[in-house]
């Protein structure tokens, strides 16, 4: 169904609807992936370039979408076959702009069994019902969505789940559930359970050029490097940003891998368990928990600088450095009223600053209780490194890194991760915490991560990291009810009989 503007745009020709239906035009697509250029060896940017080359290429082959009136597509079947009112009919047909409106689905499952949805035009919006009520299965055979456009790719309230992208040989894999051409923006969307698996494999939930999400979640997804004859690489479990930005507002970042295959001994090069940018980016009033690597970076790794606000980086593992963020200071890196805390890695597992290069500023963070094997558990850095800011409270920093005159020192004294309010997860203060009206508001924040009706200053100052603590209720004090002058005669004249009878007993 098409609800369209009163300018009729034109149709695809009955013959060519006809076979669309009856046999997909889909299908007849070959599969999207790169050989590793001769020479590669991980870390080397060649890899994941081939696999963005084939993408571009495939659009370039395969043309722009049609020219004409947005309008709105209504996808009445919950089937994969290819006919009127399917997911992938309503897709071909579609024009730049479009939206694909997938809210009035009776099912909560559409699953893929034609393979990947294929996006031929520039800009698209795929709108639900909401992602609790609607995903998009890639039934663990194949991506869920590749899109070949340089423009916006727009998910909107529904869940993205099951892609499977399993390369053998000197191959590259990447975006088991979504893979953009140009830029991917999702708004209340679930990304989760997608594995990539290749000799390079990067971005196991999604890749694209540029990823914005807002009130979104990566979780369970796997980039993995398997080829067991050589040495692999594995780039942003939950997702890769290349040769652009991350940006992520109350977004949840959990339970994602970027990692070697256990049978590989030649080893490899991880990176970026939960998201992995090579441009920059930034996170505000998010967690990111539960992530995992045997590179670097299991929640975030940037080698771009990146800026983190009002979030929790927490419970991530990497088996080299930097447990929570690694970050190469290309360009600055800024964290404020933060909590970085519980990660684990060989050093640094908190924050590890890879290299000496533009300004690192620390607000109001707590970047303490991380643990190392080998080195700085909290804060490190290979070479020296000045750190700006003030009002933080930093366990165990590197030899290497100067932080602020200021400095709190030892344990934050935090609450278990939970649910306190909000959108995300957080660490509430202990009632004794160092942490309680330590801080300050440089950034002149209106509320603590969890957002709306959590003001960030309560009491005299603000506390450092995510969470604000309320405090606590001034004590009512009961007045004794007033009696009235007959009890107060008689409760006299009962004391004064009473003293009587004492001074006689003497």
């Amino acid at each position: 169904m098409i609800l369209s503007t009163p300018h009729a745009r034109p149709r695809r020709a009955p013959l060519a609807a006809a076979l669309l239906a009856a046999c997909g035009a889909a299908a007849a697509t070959p599969p999207l992936e790169a050989d590793l250029p001769a020479g590669w060896v991980p870390g080397a940017g060649r890899g994941v370039a081939a696999l963005m080359q084939a993408l571009a290429d495939r659009h370039q082959m395969r043309g722009p979408g049609a020219a004409g009136t947005a309008a709105t597509r209504v996808v009445t079947s919950c089937a994969d076959d290819g006919g009127p009112g399917t997911l992938r009919a309503a897709v071909a047909a579609a024009n730049n702009d479009d939206v694909i409106d997938l809210s009035q689905l009776q099912c909560s499952v559409v699953t893929l069994t034609q393979g990947a949805v294929k996006i031929d035009v520039d800009s698209l919006t795929l709108h639900g019902p909401g992602a609790p009520a609607l995903a998009l299965d890639g039934g663990a055979a194949d991506r869920v969505l590749v899109h070949y456009g340089t423009g916006r790719l727009l998910l909107d309230a529904l869940t993205v789940r099951n892609g499977l992208e399993r390369l053998a040989g000197y191959k590259v894999a990447g975006g088991a559930c979504i893979v953009g051409n140009g830029t991917v923006t999702l708004d209340h969307v679930v990304v989760r359970d997608c594995v990539a698996i290749g000799e390079g494999a990067y971005g196991g939930g999604i890749i694209t050029r540029g990823l914005t999400m807002y009130t979104s979640t990566l979780v369970n997804n796997v980039a993995q490097g398997s080829l067991l004859a050589t040495l692999t690489a594995a780039y942003g479990g939950g997702a890769f940003a290349f040769h652009g930005t991350a940006a992520l507002y109350d977004c949840t970042v959990s339970g994602n891998r970027a990692t070697i295959d256990p049978g590989n001994s030649h080893g490899s090069y991880d990176t970026g368990a939960g998201v992995f940018t090579d441009g920059g980016g930034i996170a505000l009033r998010s967690t990111f928990s539960g992530n995992s690597t045997d590179g670097t970076g299991a929640a975030i790794a940037s080698h771009g600088g990146f800026v983190i606000g009002n979030s929790t980086i927490s419970g991530n593992s990497a088996g080299r450095a930097g447990g929570g963020v690694f970050v190469r200071p290309i360009y600055p890196v800024s964290i404020y009223n933060s909590t970085i805390t519980a990660n684990q890695a060989s050093t640094g597992a908190g924050l590890y600053l890879d290299g000496n290069g533009e300004q690192v500023t620390l607000q109001s963070t707590i970047l303490s209780g991380n643990s190392a094997s080998t080195g700085a558990a909290d804060l490190d850095a290979p070479a020296p490194q000045t750190v700006y800011g003030a009002n933080n409270l930093i366990g165990v920093a590197g030899s290497a890194v100067t932080v602020p005159n200021d400095t709190l020192h030892g344990a934050p004294m935090l609450l278990p991760l939970a649910n306190n309010g909000g959108l995300t997860q957080t660490h509430a203060l202990a009632a004794a915490s160092p942490a309680i009206d330590r801080g300050n508001n440089a950034a002149n924040l209106a509320t603590d991560q969890r957002g709306a009706g959590f003001p960030r200053v309560q009491g005299p100052a603000p506390d450092i990291g995510a969470f604000e603590t309320a405090p606590a209720a001034p004590a009512v004090v009961v007045p004794a009810p007033a009696l009235p002058p007959w009890t107060l005669a008689l409760l006299a004249g009962l004391l004064g009989l009473s003293g009587l009878r004492r001074s006689r007993k003497r």
